[in-house]
């Protein structure tokens, strides 16, 4: 609406400027015709001034008339009758009066012996205050008025006209709107295409920043998905270590077996930072919870028995398929529980976990309740916010990790408080979909 009022205003400038000259070249030609018609009358007068003295008695009237066709007759008189120099006769008609001589002259006839007729819509010969030709209608625009310089036809000679409208270029005086439209036109496109580049460039940029943003966040979440598999590895080799020291090799078959599972997660973890990386799709396979679970609990082995934390399960045997990759649940999972222990650090004998799996409705549903004191007001509202902890040596990413891990699986996950309890976490997943592109 802008560039049309734009457009509108600048048009009627451009349109009023350029009509504006046109007119004032139009009132210059009339003034030209003007002074020609002036110049013209006055000679003509002059010529009254001339022929008096010349005019005998005996004169025939048809012979003057000949030479001077606006005289219509004349007379003489004598010195002592007292006559003004102008008489008006009616009809376009006076009386030019001198010492011995009066003629009568015609106006209109003067006019039409011209040599130069310029027409007027309006003109008007004046002697003082007396009219003595007048024609046409003087309401108009332009009005010229000038005196004759005649010390006996001192008469003023005014002409009033009106602009020729249909002799104006319309054409050229409405070609701004074209213009205008053009100029505008560009200046848009101009813009249009600045701020596709701007927005470009800052699509651009903002790409960046947010692929250094995934990979530092991918950078601190790989490093706290390592940091417990290694330490887990470095105590199932000391472990085994003392064990060969104390030559007592029984056991270290078992412990070198639970090293290796924390490489293969390790090996596990690599693989899914290589996909992130490189836009690849992950596998999805059916999931046997069960199997999927006691794996969770296999490779917290350490944190469950440093922390004495009891862990039990109650999951149903009528479940849906569930199509997802893998290590997404076991990391949801091995994230959940690694919170729980850790919550519970302290109380030993009374800690513990439960894992329960069920179906409600079409969607699968996973409740991880602990033992623990449960979660604070505040953390409540920022759990899945990354970086936000309550420790003093965590990073803030496993349960922002998870929600990400959720809602790629198009699920949910609620955070509260239970009762008799601590933390409970609640997983709505819907059965048979696939990564959100």
């Amino acid at each position: 609406m802008l560039r049309i009022l734009c457009w509108l205003l600048l048009t009627l400038l451009s349109a009023a400027a350029l009509g504006g000259w046109f007119l004032q070249q139009q009132y210059e030609a009339r003034s030209a015709d003007y002074r020609i018609l002036y110049r013209e009358i006055t000679v003509k007068l002059s010529q009254h001034d001339a022929i008096i003295p010349l005019l005998p008695a005996s004169q025939h009237v048809a012979d003057v008339q000949h030479i001077l066709p606006q005289i219509v007759r004349w007379r003489q008189h004598e010195q002592t009758e007292n006559r003004a120099p102008i008489v008006a006769a009616g009809g376009g008609r006076y009386w030019l009066n001198s010492a011995h001589l009066s003629i009568l002259i015609d106006l209109p006839i003067l006019l039409e012996t011209l040599g130069e007729k310029k027409t007027f819509a309006h003109l008007a010969i004046t002697e003082q205050a007396t009219t003595l030709f007048s024609q046409g209608n003087a309401d108009t625009w332009w009005r010229w008025d000038k005196s004759v310089a005649s010390p006996t036809q001192p008469f003023v000679v005014s002409a009033g006209d009106n602009p020729q409208w249909a002799a104006l270029p319309w054409w050229l005086i409405v070609s701004p709107a074209l213009f205008w439209a053009l100029v505008i036109g560009l200046l848009i496109q101009f813009q249009t295409n600045k701020r596709r580049r701007d927005s470009a460039a800052l699509r651009a940029r903002y790409n960046e920043l947010i692929r250094l943003n995934t990979l530092g966040e991918l950078a601190a979440g790989m490093m706290h998905e390592l940091n417990q598999p290694l330490a887990a590895i470095m105590n199932y080799n000391n472990a085994a270590l003392r064990l060969i020291k104390q030559d007592n090799p029984a056991q270290v078959p078992t412990l070198l077996d639970a090293a290796i599972a924390q490489i293969k997660r390790i090996d596990a973890l690599l693989s899914q930072f290589r996909q992130k990386l490189t836009a690849e799709h992950p596998e999805y396979q059916p999931i046997d919870l069960q199997q999927l679970w006691l794996r969770v609990c296999k490779l917290l082995d350490n944190e469950l028995d440093a922390g004495k934390v009891r862990v039990s399960s109650a999951i149903a045997s009528d479940l849906p398929p569930f199509m997802a990759p893998p290590l997404w649940i076991e990391q949801i999972l091995h994230n959940m529980v690694s919170n729980a222990v850790q919550a519970q650090t302290g109380n030993p004998y009374s800690a513990w976990i439960h894992l329960e799996v069920r179906q409600e409705k079409h969607n699968l549903v996973l409740t991880l309740t602990d033992g623990g004191t449960g979660l604070s007001p505040e953390a409540l509202k920022q759990v899945f916010m990354p970086f936000f902890t309550t420790r003093a040596a965590g990073l803030g990413l496993g349960m922002a990790l998870t929600d990400t891990l959720v809602q790629r699986l198009h699920g949910t996950i609620e955070a509260c408080n239970v009762a008799g309890a601590g933390a409970c976490f609640t997983l709505h997943f819907p059965p048979q979909r696939e990564e959100a592109q």
